[in-house]
């Protein structure tokens, strides 16, 4: 009988011995990477309600285990909403521990519509989020994860998407870049990746963010900019000469008014000199102007200019209408 009960406690110690080194290996990282993952608590986010996400994000490797270890340390009721940057090499005490210290300092950022790549670098660095240069110099081979629309393309301008963010100060250019080009995956790009030539239409969307800011005067103007394509036109937009005569920046340069010998800079981006479209976006524009440049309205319209005092689009069917409604509107 004795014999019984010596291996009776014996195999109940193995068996919790198990039980507890399983434990222990649930509590373990998911991954040996070094790569961080963007994780947020809301407001009034319950601790099991957390627990389920950091799983769904393989932060940890049992949402269980997780909640009873964030019992038995007593931090249950301890995690501090805001925004975190998780390591994926992190265990589960360890990331329970980040998120009882609570957030990193972040920063709220708005990208307007219309930006470029070397506008947005700025606004970034400006706002302490990077260093000056790391975001134009940037190259795409750099990127770890792939992103269908990248394929064969030699940069980012266009693929930045404008919105507001939250991103940590001093924070990883490759994470905030992730963060646009994920927000493009997201809400641009299930317009786009039905297109024909989706880059086509992204070029012409950089385009008219910068013409008209009426989403109908839009449509109209990607109508003429199509036809003209069509007829072997110029396409005659002063944005893309200043993109190119101010170095691919918008904000130092664009209140400045082209002079003539601005029409003669040898640039690919100047479609005053050369037929067809710029070799690339002049900016990276929003989902009204990506929507005016995947359905354009058609008309008999071949011209267009805007009114400097009111913004309005005037439209022209000839070019000597054109040139009256030049010397009315612009004085020349």
């Amino acid at each position: 009988m004795e014999n019984l009960f010596s291996k009776f406690v014996f195999a109940a110690w193995l068996a919790l011995g198990l039980a507890v080194s399983f434990f222990l290996f649930l509590l373990t990282s998911v991954s040996a990477g070094t790569h961080y993952r963007f994780f947020e608590i809301n407001n009034g986010q319950g601790f099991r309600a957390i627990a389920q996400s950091l799983s769904d994000e393989k932060l940890i490797r049992s949402k269980t285990a997780f909640v009873a270890y964030g019992a038995i340390s007593g931090s249950a009721h301890r995690l501090k909403p805001g925004s975190y940057l998780i390591s994926v090499g992190s265990s589960t005490p360890a990331i329970l521990n980040t998120l009882v210290r609570g957030p990193i300092i972040d920063k709220k950022v708005t990208i307007i519509e219309g930006l470029t790549i070397k506008d947005i670098d700025a606004v970034i660095s400006n706002e302490k989020i990077l260093q000056p240069g790391e975001i134009y110099k940037f190259l795409i081979k750099d990127l770890k994860s792939g992103y269908e629309f990248l394929k064969g393309v030699k940069t980012l301008e266009g693929f930045l998407f404008p919105d507001t963010y939250k991103f940590f100060l001093q924070g990883d250019k490759k994470e905030v870049i992730g963060k646009l080009l994920d927000n493009f995956n997201k809400k641009a790009w299930p317009l786009l990746r039905d297109q024909k030539d989706f880059y086509e239409k992204l070029i012409i969307a950089s385009l008219l963010e910068k013409e008209a800011p009426e989403f109908n005067d839009r449509r109209l103007i990607a109508g003429i900019l199509y036809k003209r394509l069509k007829l072997g036109m110029p396409l005659q937009v002063d944005a893309a000469v200043i993109y190119a005569k101010c170095k691919w920046a918008f904000m130092t340069c664009e209140s400045t008014k082209l002079a003539r010998k601005d029409f003669g800079l040898q640039s690919p981006y100047n479609t005053y000199l050369y037929n067809g479209l710029p070799p690339g976006p002049i900016g990276n524009p929003g989902l009204e102007a990506i929507t005016a440049a995947i359905y354009p309205l058609s008309s008999d319209y071949l011209y267009y200019l805007s009114d400097p005092k009111t913004k309005k689009t005037i439209f022209s069917k000839t070019f000597d209408e054109h040139n009256d409604n030049r010397a009315k509107y612009l004085g020349i």
